[in-house]
């Protein structure tokens, strides 16, 4: 594995606890992670980047999985009703974190195995 990939997850891990605690603590549609944490989702997005540009099918993956749960997020803050389609963006939120930590799994499995 490339020290790069290495420094790149070290980078995202604090931002992926602080995902945890907004979409744990936060009422869905008041997420505001790109307007209200700039900086981490400036990282974020550079991180997703840099993981989809690899060599590497699992940490593709990975990065692709990390831009669907930043992109569900800023979809459920655009949902100003409170109805279906507001619930509909937050079991988004749900669904593309599940899947996000299945590709995380995956890639460690990887890992292991080479």
């Amino acid at each position: 594995m490339s020290d790069n990939i290495t420094v790149a997850f070290e980078r995202v891990v604090p931002i992926a606890n602080l995902l945890a605690e907004i979409i744990t603590y936060t009422r869905p549609g008041n997420y505001g992670f790109r307007t209200n944490h700039a900086e981490q989702y400036e990282t974020w997005t550079e991180t997703v980047a840099q993981f989809e540009t690899s060599g590497v099918h699992s940490i593709k993956t990975v990065g692709y999985h990390m831009r669907r749960l930043s992109d569900a997020l800023e979809k459920a803050d655009e949902a100003v009703d409170r109805g279906r389609n507001a619930m509909r963006q937050t079991l988004a939120v749900h669904d593309a974190l599940r899947k996000l930590l299945r590709a995380i799994d995956r890639y460690r499995e990887w890992v292991i195995r080479n």
